[in-house]
């Protein structure tokens, strides 16, 4: 994304935490009417996030434990762009990572910023279709149930609080809404 040329103008900007996934610091900035500003800004990579559906017309999510809030979510699947990887190839992998398959029809439907208001993190979001059993292992540190929905209950899911993330909530929508 292209940055706008009469944004605010940073003074300074300090790393407070260098992490695994995710890099927090802390900016001074100038702000277009003159005032002075701290700013705390977590360092995030592009992710990518997939709405896969079967030839039932059912949207296949994950139920994975979320440690930071204590819950189980249902979830598209989605992960990190890796170093070197096109967004293109992270959703294929992401999508055989933690579902078991890959797809003949994978298209890009756009993107989003996941919270700009604190985070850097882009979002590319996906349908795929056509899809065909191709496991590759799943993170370490993951433990995912799939869950099949049928496409016309996902309204109803999110209206009631079953589907609660926004990334997912976005993408069903928009495959819902926007490319039908």
């Amino acid at each position: 994304m292209k940055k706008d040329p009469d944004s605010v103008e940073v003074l300074s900007s300090k790393k407070i935490f260098d992490g695994k996934i995710l890099n927090l610091r802390l900016d001074t900035i100038k702000t277009k009417d003159g005032k002075l500003a701290r700013q705390e800004v977590v360092e995030h990579r592009s992710a990518v996030v997939v709405i896969p559906v079967d030839n039932n017309d059912n949207v296949i999510l994950v139920k994975q434990y979320r440690h930071p809030i204590g819950l189980d979510l249902l979830e598209a699947p989605a992960g990190i762009i890796e170093d070197g990887e096109e967004p293109d190839a992270a959703a294929m992998r992401e999508l055989r990572e933690e579902t078991g398959y890959a797809s003949r029809n994978l298209r890009l439907l756009g993107g989003f910023w996941s919270s700009p208001g604190f985070t850097d993190e882009y979002l590319y979001g996906y349908l795929a279709k056509d899809l065909f059993d191709s496991q590759l292992s799943m993170d370490e540190d993951e433990e995912i149930t799939l869950v099949r929905i049928p496409i016309q209950k996902v309204k109803k899911l999110i209206r009631v609080g079953e589907i609660q993330d926004a990334k997912t909530i976005a993408m069903l929508l928009l495959v819902m809404h926007v490319f039908t």
